[in-house]
């Protein structure tokens, strides 16, 4: 063990406190995103009693990892005062004063930990990381000034990041308020089918017998998880890859800087403009593309698809009832308002600069979030 490498057991202890008094409000689950969630269970003639009682500043964990992938769900209870968690749960808290609760959830976030603990789990109908395991973790302990360093540096990258998207929402919802202002103030306008003034494309499944690439390639999947949340969709090395060979068999169904992507099976009806950096990705056959368009600014295709009309729309042009999609022709058929030149150019001089704004604003995002990670993967040199 390294000379400030300590055992995990000799700074936490576990603590089992029932609801005794038999509250039943703010349940809680744990999400392998490492956070605490309001619950979902079915509660119906639950014995409320035997439930746990987690408070702030505590930590709780799931020890089975058997249905959980790749992740462990453990979290530190930071949003509200107290909560309530299945018994099943494992419930614990930092003591003495060598050890920072904040800096030991930073520790349980790293991907390491993740397959550490799968690879300590065991058993052979659930596999559990059980309490030992835990307490036999070993972890850097640096001195209290040096962890909360750590803390402080995590947190200020966490603010930017909650601020950029906070901006990002609030530019959107400018660009969009003011689509929707000019489209109301305008009924002139005129109304035309998509591929009028586009082409429509479909995306190509991989090939049979074909796989993701296990580590980051030349070329990217774009998937419909890709899509959430975005609007201008940005080059993140932790997207999906695909080998050159199964590139090759898929060449043809890539999209170019400036296309609008919108998906057409699961959560249909995402919408997500091309950045230059996934210029040449392939894409998904659960998402469609809308390319190159003919004299219109492709972000009146983004914004009307994501207004209220293009929504209610795509709905409309959906079919299946057991599984639903969005078939391209119908997506060809949909109707948007296009508005005369001399118009369209001034709409574009203000809502141009505000995607630009969005484009940048993600790209310093996703930068902020590999620097998270290598923050965190740092945490694992500190005194080796």
């Amino acid at each position: 063990m390294a000379s400030n490498y300590r055992k995990l057991g000799d700074f936490i202890r576990e603590v089992d406190r029932r609801n005794v008094e038999n509250r039943q409000d703010n349940l809680l689950g744990l999400s392998v995103a490492k956070c605490f969630i309001p619950s979902i269970a079915n509660t119906v003639g639950t014995d409320f009693r035997k439930y746990k009682v987690v408070e702030k500043g505590q930590f709780a964990y799931i020890p089975d990892t058997s249905r959980r992938g790749d992740k462990i769900a453990i979290a530190l209870l930071e949003d509200w005062d107290s909560g309530l968690v299945s018994n099943v749960y494992t419930v614990f808290e930092v003591v003495g004063e060598g050890l920072l609760p904040k800096y030991l959830e930073l520790w349980f976030r790293r991907p390491e930990f993740d397959r550490y603990a799968r690879f300590k789990s065991h058993g052979s109908v659930r596999e559990i990381f059980d309490w030992e395991q835990l307490c036999d973790v070993e972890l850097p302990i640096p001195s209290l000034e040096e962890q909360q360093r750590i803390v402080d540096s995590f947190n200020a990258i966490e603010r930017r990041i909650d601020s950029l998207k906070q901006l990002n929402d609030k530019l959107a919802a400018t660009a969009q308020s003011y689509f929707d202002e000019q489209h109301g103030q305008h009924p002139e306008w005129q109304i035309v089918r998509i591929d009028e003034i586009c082409q429509v494309k479909g995306g190509k499944r991989l090939p049979a017998g074909e796989e993701l690439a296990s580590e980051a390639t030349d070329h990217p999947y774009i998937r419909v998880r890709d899509l959430n949340e975005a609007r201008y969709l940005v080059y993140d090395p932790n997207m999906a890859h695909i080998t050159n060979e199964t590139h090759n068999q898929i060449r043809r169904y890539i999209v170019d800087a400036g296309d609008v992507v919108i998906s057409i099976v699961g959560t249909i009806g995402l919408i997500a403009i091309i950045d230059e950096s996934l210029h040449g990705a392939n894409l998904t056959e659960n998402c469609d593309k809308l390319t190159a368009f003919k004299s219109v600014n492709p972000l009146w295709a983004f914004l009307y698809l994501n207004s209220g009309i293009g929504q209610d729309s795509i709905r409309e042009a959906t079919v299946g009832a057991v599984q639903a999609k969005l078939p391209l022709k119908n997506i060809q058929a949909l109707m948007i308002p296009i508005p005369p030149d001399n118009e369209g150019r001034a709409i574009d001089g203000v809502i141009n600069p505000l995607f630009a704004s969005i484009c940048l604003n993600q790209k310093e995002i996703l930068l902020l979030q590999r620097t998270k990670v290598t923050l965190l993967n740092n945490i694992s040199s500190l005194g080796r």
